[in-house]
């Protein structure tokens, strides 16, 4: 009596467990239309937290330009979903419902993200309608640096490899950037270092652990000390990242006056979940450019040395072209130093495979004697070479599947769970109820504690 009472208590909760986990899934992913547009508040997505550079950008430029030109009849609501170094809220922005109700702003890191392989998706797998600003950026150094500009640093790089150090996180803008200016002088080679952000790689340069890194202008004259200040307590600027100088350091030199053919800048671009309706995205690019045009928008991107740049349409997308192809071109470079870890995990998966099939086969050689009497039940899964070859093809197929093919994480996660349950348990129907609510359980709660608890980018 006490056993049935706890298997049905079991089923009760774990069934509204499910039931609520399966609404808050069918919430996120199932798409639908709205008849008018806009008739609810649109969600932008910051991807960092609040308070950041692009939280500042969006809430102080964009949402308060809005507001002031009067431009939506509906609310603009600033969402921050930080985690994955904005993979996250990209990810989140991305599976939504393609109709413009939750957009994302994010910039260039978008396309970093993909080709470091940090995530499976980039500008390809979302509509891209506008580019609002942009940081201008710089490379910066110790005011007692002894190179006079950007080429000299270079050069001493390529006589003395890997003895300066420049601070660029692995895998950001920053780093393809960095890995640019290298492959500009033959030979050139930094020790790159990464650090959490301008102010960890200020303070490293004014340490003495860093000997030049790439920070925004906006940071660099917030760094930048008065003149009577002693030179290890100070900075300087070496290049703009630009084919002109910039108004707010006319002294510097740009990047093209010598002779290094890299030019970069932050830009902020605006995502819409891919199928996004080409009205909705020429609505909201609309908006932007008219919010881009009033005055507290530029007064406070004049505050915040941002440059009040704003592109849309194939602009846009010549835009990320132009920067994909420069990023990719030191990504081939680097795969030819790199070892092929994609070939070796591929060789790993077949050596295991191939030993199960073995020890399947041994076990067929040598079967279990007809005189033993062993419950089926009792049987290790050890002597089942049948089902141990099985349920590791099946995790096989699980992983190729989550890489290769479009099946949300849950989806296939379930499959996985009660194939393999299933594959074990010899597909007996009195384990069947169990296990499906065991799948059911799995994927959805996998998805729910990955995603809100931990934060962490799912395939």
């Amino acid at each position: 009596m006490k056993q049935a009472k706890l298997t049905t208590a079991w089923h009760l909760v774990t069934g509204i467990i499910i039931a609520a986990l399966a609404i808050w899934w069918t919430g996120k992913h199932l798409k639908g239309k709205e008849k008018t547009f806009p008739s609810k508040p649109i969600e932008v997505v910051v991807p960092y937290p609040a308070g950041g550079g692009s939280d500042t950008f969006v809430r102080r430029v964009i949402q308060q330009g809005i507001e002031e030109g009067q431009l939506l009849d509906v609310p603009l609501a600033v969402i921050n979903i930080p985690g994955g170094g904005g993979t996250i809220g990209s990810r989140e922005v991305k599976d939504s419902r393609p109709d413009g109700y939750r957009i994302l702003c994010h910039h260039t890191s978008m396309i970093s993200s993909k080709l470091a392989g940090t995530v499976a998706f980039g500008p390809d797998d979302f509509d891209k309608f506008a580019q609002t600003a942009k940081n201008t950026m710089i490379v910066m150094v110790r005011e007692d640096c002894p190179y006079p500009d950007l080429l000299s640093l270079l050069n001493a790089a390529a006589k003395d490899p890997k003895t300066l150090t420049f601070g660029a996180n692995v895998g950001s803008a920053a780093y393809f950037i960095t890995l640019q200016l290298e492959k500009a002088v033959p030979g050139a080679r930094f020790s790159i270092v990464s650090a959490d952000g301008g102010a960890d790689r200020y303070n490293r340069l004014i340490g003495g652990h860093l000997d030049a890194g790439i920070f925004s202008l906006s940071e660099y004259l917030d760094f930048r000390d008065s003149d009577d200040t002693p030179a290890d307590r100070n900075v300087k600027a070496l290049a703009v990242f630009e084919e002109e100088r910039h108004p707010a350091i006319p002294e510097t030199k740009t990047t093209i006056e010598q002779k290094i053919p890299v030019t970069f800048s932050n830009a902020y671009y605006w995502w819409a979940p891919k199928g996004t309706p080409p009205e909705i995205q020429k609505y909201l690019a609309d908006v932007l450019e008219k919010t881009m045009a009033t005055e507290i928008a530029q007064s406070e991107m004049k505050r915040l040395r941002i440059d009040p740049t704003f592109l849309r349409g194939e602009a846009v997308e010549k835009s990320i072209e132009t920067t994909v192809k420069g990023f990719q071109s030191v990504v081939i470079q680097e795969e030819k130093n790199v070892p092929n870890f994609a070939l070796y995990v591929q060789l790993i998966v077949l050596a295991l495979l191939l030993a199960v099939l073995a020890e399947a086969y041994r076990n067929r050689k040598n079967p279990i004697p007809a005189t033993t009497e062993v419950p089926g039940d009792e049987i290790p899964f050890t002597k089942r070479p049948g089902r141990a070859a099985a349920s590791f093809i099946t995790l096989v197929i699980y992983v190729i599947s989550l890489v290769a093919t479009p099946i949300p994480f849950a989806i296939a996660s379930i499959l996985m769970v009660f194939a393999v349950g299933g594959i074990m348990s010899g597909w007996e129907r009195k384990y069947l109820p169990v296990l499906g609510q065991l799948a059911l359980l799995t994927g959805f709660g996998a998805e729910f504690v990955f995603t809100k608890v931990f934060t962490i980018p799912l395939p």
